[in-house]
């Protein structure tokens, strides 16, 4: 069984998982003010985890014969999962999330069952709607900022600005992600932007919401709460990082490059949720640790 078990966590795609988990404590520290209580923050930070980890095996299931032509060594193609072994999975990690995710209080869990079940329905419905599932993934990536200012019970104008930024960055990202599953997704019947407008088309757009991302990235030295010198340092490195990949995208790429560009811009994306807390946490008068 250990190796169906490394099956199973491969597929939940930890990466995208603990990034959401971040995402979420990331909310909660820019939204906290001069306290946080640090068990709420670790339950909703759990929270995203489970959840988002749910959704990827789920994804998995129902993309299983679109992965057996784009990603033929994923564990559900390749057969080291099979589809019982991953829906147990994916009831596991949902049991869980609602047990790790009930002390919150209703709304917290509400809104994480709301999120898991867009996800989930994004799997079975959004992915062959093209740009309106792109938009949805996006929502979706975006959600645990907003989560983390929820489970502080405290939304501000600044979480609503990085969270702004998270969905055009990931809604960039999803359509470039289309170029690389053109094959499957034509298979499919999927009208995503790269099949019907052309890939040259879907990666332009892409790379101008890239740009649309990077241009909100200095409203937060405006609005405050944030350390300016590494607020700037780190989110110029990011900024860079984002246009370099939108200039790239621009000329126009390959599925096969347009697959190197979204394992990298995942990256770059987890640098500017790192930027986003270290910002916020050494910001004077920011948020403070309550134990």
């Amino acid at each position: 069984m250990p190796g169906r078990a490394g099956a199973c966590i491969e597929a939940m795609r930890p990466l995208n998982s603990i990034m959401m988990g971040l995402a979420v404590i990331v909310g909660a520290v820019i939204a906290g003010g001069s306290s946080i209580d640090p068990t709420s923050l670790l339950l909703g930070a759990l929270t995203g985890v489970l959840y988002t980890a749910a959704s990827m095996i789920h994804n998995d299931i129902v993309d299983v014969e679109i992965d057996r032509v784009n990603t033929p060594w994923r564990p559900l193609p390749s057969g080291r999962l099979s589809p019982r072994q991953a829906w147990a999975c994916v009831a596991l990690l949902a049991v869980l999330g609602a047990i790790v995710v009930y002390p919150l209080g209703l709304l917290p869990l509400a809104l994480a069952v709301g999120a898991l079940l867009l996800a989930m329905a994004y799997n079975v419905w959004g992915k062959v709607r093209g740009l309106l599932g792109n938009v949805m993934v996006a929502l979706i990536v975006s959600f645990p900022l907003i989560y983390g200012a929820v489970v502080v019970d405290r939304l501000t104008p600044t979480i609503i600005v990085f969270a702004s930024m998270v969905f055009l960055s990931s809604l960039a990202r999803e359509i470039a992600k289309d170029i690389a599953d053109m094959e499957g997704d034509r298979r499919a019947g999927a009208r995503t932007l790269p099949l019907t407008r052309g890939p040259l088309y879907a990666s332009r757009v892409a790379a101008l919401l890239y740009v649309a991302a990077v241009a909100l990235s200095p409203l937060p030295l405006l609005m405050g709460g944030v350390n300016p010198p590494v607020y700037a340092v780190g989110v110029a490195v990011v900024d860079i990082a984002f246009i370099m990949e939108a200039a790239r995208l621009w000329r126009g790429v390959t599925p096969g490059e347009a697959r190197v560009h979204k394992r990298r811009v995942l990256w770059v994306m987890l640098l500017g949720l790192i930027v986003f807390l270290a910002s916020t946490i050494t910001a004077g008068g920011g948020a403070a640790w309550s134990w």
